[in-house]
């Protein structure tokens, strides 16, 4: 959980010196669970219904990682990003309850080593 913390850390350190960026978004990669049953039961059925309220959200994706073209196990379960329109936007969503409470629900699902990682995204090829 120590990795969780961290990228956290780093998120407001980026979030800091990301404000000329158009948009930010915030990739979290979920371990392999022990049971992915459960872990699908409580992340879709509890821990997403919380994340989808964010009003400020421009866009979720959720990406069932799938083994490696040798069928080697993928080295994550589920990848998720959120998008924001720009780091400020998300500097004023981090200080809300709703949250504070979507990062203190992680610990309650996420397995050992799963990692926050931080992005500004400068340019966007479509």
């Amino acid at each position: 959980m120590w990795q969780l913390r961290a990228g956290i850390i780093a998120i407001s350190l980026i979030v800091s010196s990301a404000a000329l960026s158009e948009e930010f978004k915030i990739t979290v990669l979920y371990n392999q669970p022990k049971n992915a049953a459960e872990f699908d039961k409580y992340y879709f059925g509890k821990h997403m219904p919380m994340v989808y309220a964010l009003n400020q959200l421009e866009k979720v994706e959720v990406a069932r990682a799938q083994p490696g073209p040798d069928g080697s196990p993928p080295p994550y379960y589920i990848i998720t990003e959120l998008w924001f329109e720009s780091p400020d936007v998300f500097k004023s969503v981090a200080a809300t309850p709703e949250w504070k409470a979507i990062v203190a629900d992680v610990a309650n699902f996420a397995p050992p080593g799963t990692s926050t990682v931080a992005i500004s995204v400068v340019e966007q090829k479509r």
